[in-house]
């Protein structure tokens, strides 16, 4: 058994003191970048596609795919609210998975099928009121393609989850300058651009990844 010490150390940014915000009045961001990072600071949308019960249920699953626990629940990454906008405003990435159904209709069967899901496999329950470990065996069936439960037979399991549960859940994530200070992103390279662009090349501007302790 791994002490908290160690399981911290594991996920431990090689940024720790990194703050991309740094960077503010600095070259490597324009008026338009500027704007764009503060409205992901400031302006977080409300939720108005999503019903209450599906926020839930996509808050839940969020936080197994992307634990946050380091952070307190205000000062959380949001992501609800940005997948909730681009369902909202039915903001489309210009390509459909064959056997996946429009964006809007995916969504709404994937978080009720995941629900269902838990219902049959823990005596009736919703997905938000099991604990981590059974939250967990819920979307491995999921992911695998094994999920009991009617809505999984109109909705391919593992393709929902593979092509866009993961993937927005994940691009929402990492599109916030919280998590860019984790993996040393400096945000947009315009107007500046890059110079040093060969393998593992850094521009002195970029941020330097420090040594773990052993």
């Amino acid at each position: 058994m791994r002490s908290t010490q160690e399981q911290n150390d594991e996920f431990r940014s090689p940024y720790p003191r990194y703050n991309v915000l740094d960077k503010w009045l600095s070259p490597d961001w324009d008026d338009q970048t500027r704007e764009v990072v503060r409205r992901r600071l400031e302006k977080v949308p409300p939720i108005r596609f999503f019903s209450e019960k599906e926020a839930q249920t996509l808050a839940a699953v969020a936080e197994r795919i992307i634990p946050q626990p380091e952070r307190k629940e205000g000062e959380k990454i949001p992501i609800v609210p940005w997948i909730d906008e681009k369902l909202y405003e039915d903001t489309r990435d210009g390509y459909r998975y064959e056997k996946l159904p429009p964006q809007r209709q995916a969504w709404q069967q994937g978080l009720a099928g995941i629900d269902e899901t838990a219902g049959m496999l823990f005596k009736g329950r919703r997905f938000v009121d099991l604990d981590a470990e059974s939250q967990d065996e819920v979307l491995k069936r999921v992911q695998k393609g094994d999920p009991p439960g009617e809505i999984w037979k109109q909705l391919p399991s593992r393709s929902f989850f593979e092509h866009i549960l993961l993937k927005i859940v994940v691009k929402t994530y990492y599109m916030h300058p919280l998590a860019w200070n984790e993996i040393g992103y400096n945000g947009p390279s315009s107007p500046r651009g890059h110079v040093r662009i060969w393998e593992n090349g850094l521009d002195p501007w970029e941020a330097q990844e420090e040594a773990r302790r052993r």
